[in-house]
């Protein structure tokens, strides 16, 4: 018999096996401790409990309720620990195919120009949202459909708002490593932006 607890992990708790949750916390403060920027890791360090959740909730079935040292050990597998030096590349596809993911539709908060709605139809699609915004105008010029699709668009879509919903939008596998060049890209990216 294997001692259980209870933990919170991304914000649902979890009864996981004693062992188990120590390899998981392990693991958790190996990566912590690789990442130089405190400030980026709070974020970070968010978005990667959220996976962990979602790939638990995945997992478990009604005949297994307990987080076990099995599934400790996809989750780590899956995620994978961070590569020093790995830049992130946002037109670059998945790696591997084995960790492909699929894309998903969610209006992109980074790159509005009114909604997010054209430059998340772009990220879905994996087409210039410049195209994207110029078909919207044309359409809106001699149907004015366009304009009550977008509206209904950006009423009903999603906004991405963590990393991991980011990735899906671009079809990037939710990993860690993928998350942590993420979060270094878009921080230097804004503040480029911001000393400009």
């Amino acid at each position: 018999m294997k001692k259980v607890i209870t933990a919170n992990i991304g914000g649902y708790c979890f009864t996981i096996e004693e062992d188990a949750y120590a390899r998981l916390d392990d693991y958790l403060n190996n990566f912590r401790a690789s990442m130089a920027n405190k400030q980026e890791a709070a974020e970070v360090m968010e978005d990667v409990e959220q996976r962990i959740a979602e790939i638990f909730r995945e997992h478990l079935t009604l005949g297994q309720q307990v987080v076990d040292m099995i599934l400790v050990g996809k989750v780590i597998t899956m995620l994978g620990m961070p590569e020093e030096g790995a830049a992130y590349d946002e037109k670059e596809p998945a790696a591997s195919a084995s960790r492909r993911q699929i894309r998903r539709f969610y209006r992109n908060p980074d790159d509005t120009a009114i909604g997010g709605v054209c430059s998340g139809l772009a990220a879905y699609f994996g087409i210039d949202k410049v195209l994207v915004r110029l078909l919207f105008l044309i359409g809106l010029c001699f149907m004015g459909v366009p304009f009550f699709i977008y509206i209904v668009l950006w009423i009903v879509t999603p906004k991405a708002n963590t990393i991991a919903e980011k990735l899906e939008m671009q079809g990037k596998p939710v990993t860690v490593q993928n998350i942590l060049d993420y979060a270094k890209y878009y921080s230097s990216k804004y503040s480029k932006k911001q000393t400009v």
